[in-house]
């Protein structure tokens, strides 16, 4: 009893305490408004008493600025806070990235688990709440290339694909201009021809395939003054995804060629480019190694070692607030990847963009998305039962998500209709990562077509027939392969699922 008592007693001096500390706060503290410079801003002074205030609850609504902005020595306190979260600031950073990493991987792990929202039905979306930044004008005769068309060279020799030589002239802004906007998406008039011509029909001899050492692993790591490894792959895990990779070949023409990017998320490409990072770079030694393992006609791409430059430039290459890489980060691979090819650049500014605000992490950093226009008139369809054909747009331009790129993730097929002209066909398997990757396919191909073979996103009797027969009656001549780390060589969805799905 007499515990309890002395614990009331104390509570109770506590609140007449802090009580009292409040009261003479106030009454110490300056009562008019006054202007404060640290904060380029007008501190409140105690608001005025009167019957109309006190009825409106305006006066009330005052004490609590005044409060706020009027408490005494209050650019001592303020000074005093800061330095305190000064001292603690690299805590609290590194406390936020994990933060973030662990919301991450919860988005990751949705995707994995086909949780992502990428099935919505946009045409119930009401565009009046979405608000409209920034819709610029399309060019009305744009030409993919001004120069005369090159004959690619011979195909890769087996290389891993490094930094590409071509870049962006003009750095893409963060926000968008101010410009004039259209009703609709202006269709630019074709006036070139395709980019890209056949692929030489392949020369050389059978690669002899050596099995990787028994346990040996291979790694992406962040390099700085201490070294993080991110990602660990086992040789087993390697091999049995090459096996996937040199399956596609079999089944395109004999000049066809199958292309693998193996992409890191953003929680791992973004701490390259945060303000704060101690990182110089990164390196991942699994793409060598998994080129060791494939065939002649499947190249894998470096992406690490192509994002590299970029990100320790501090591009936005990756979302703050969203786990996917960015169009500028999409076309830096897609570029590299057709120049390997001897195919020629189509500069990232080439093509014109609708910028919307996609969002703001915590510590005020702006996500932009940014809908590319193409540069002829493009033809999107959804496919089922083999050849039924559903048009839907391009792009949902009106999205303020991930989701309106190439307007979303469609099952089980995909078919777009470039307006190049070319003979030649190529199929996109992807996640949702492929959805900036493939605006940058277009120029090269008649026709692109996708999908995407995780878990129940591909369903062969919605599809019309397996994978391969798909693959065959739609005449794909190339294969390219792009899926996050989420998805990748270490998941069940490439480790089995890929499997199950193209081995049909």
């Amino acid at each position: 009893m007499k515990n309890n008592k002395g614990s009331f007693l104390t509570t109770l001096w506590w609140l007449m305490g802090c009580l009292c500390l409040g009261v003479l706060l106030a009454l110490l503290a300056p009562r008019e408004a006054r202007v404060s410079e640290d904060e380029n801003r007008m501190l409140a002074g105690f608001p005025e008493l009167t019957q109309q205030t006190l009825a409106s609850g305006e006066f009330f609504a005052g004490i609590e600025d005044f409060l706020s902005d009027g408490f005494f020595a209050r650019a001592q306190v303020v000074e005093l806070t800061n330095g305190v979260l000064d001292v603690f600031d690299k805590q609290t950073e590194e406390q936020r990235q994990m933060q973030e990493e662990a919301r991450t991987n919860e988005l990751l792990a949705a995707d994995a688990e086909l949780g992502m929202e990428e099935e919505e039905d946009w045409a119930d979306e009401p565009a009046e709440e979405r608000e409209l930044i920034a819709e610029p004008t399309p060019a009305a005769t744009p030409v993919p290339t001004p120069t005369a068309i090159p004959t690619p060279t011979a195909a890769p020799t087996g290389t891993p694909t490094v930094v590409p030589t071509s870049t962006p002239t003009v750095e893409p802004v963060n926000a968008p201009a101010a410009t004039s906007t259209p009703e609709t998406t202006a269709e630019p008039v074709v006036t070139a021809e395709p980019t890209a011509a056949p692929t030489p029909t392949p020369t050389a001899t059978p690669k002899v395939i050596v099995p990787l050492e028994k346990g040996s692993e291979y790694t992406l790591t962040l390099l700085g003054e201490e070294n993080n490894q991110i990602y660990s792959y086992k040789a087993a895990n390697l091999e049995i995804f090459a096996h996937n990779l040199n399956h596609l070949k079999t089944l395109l023409p004999e000049d066809g060629e199958v292309h693998y990017l193996h992409v890191p998320v953003a929680s791992v490409g973004k701490r390259l480019s945060v303000a704060k990072s101690s990182y110089t770079g990164w390196e991942s030694t699994m793409e060598e190694a998994l080129q060791t393992q494939v065939v002649n006609g499947v190249t894998v791409h470096d992406v690490p070692a192509i994002l590299n430059d970029a990100l320790v430039a501090k591009q936005d290459i990756y979302y703050y607030t969203d786990h996917h890489w960015t169009p500028l980060g999409a076309w830096y691979a897609a570029d590299a990847v057709m120049q390997s090819r001897g195919y020629p650049s189509v500069p990232y500014e080439e093509y014109e963009y609708l910028s919307r605000r996609l969002g703001k992490d915590k510590v005020g950093r702006e996500d932009w998305l940014h809908f590319l226009y193409p540069l002829s008139p493009v033809h999107s369809y959804v496919v089922k039962n083999l050849n039924d054909e559903t048009e839907i747009d391009f792009m949902h331009y009106k999205s303020v998500k991930y989701t309106g790129y190439i307007n979303n993730t469609r099952t089980p097929w995909r078919r777009f209709d470039t307006g190049f002209g070319s003979n030649r066909k190529a199929l996109l398997i992807s996640d949702s990562f492929g959805n900036v990757f493939l605006p940058y396919m277009l120029p090269y191909y008649g026709e692109v077509h996708m999908t995407d073979l995780r878990g129940s996103y591909f369903d062969k009797k919605e599809a019309g027939g397996t994978f391969t027969e798909l693959v065959k009656y739609h005449g794909i001549d190339d294969i390219y392969v792009v899926l996050s780390t989420s998805n990748g060589i270490n998941s069940r969805n490439s480790l089995e699922v890929f499997w199950n799905a193209i081995s049909e």
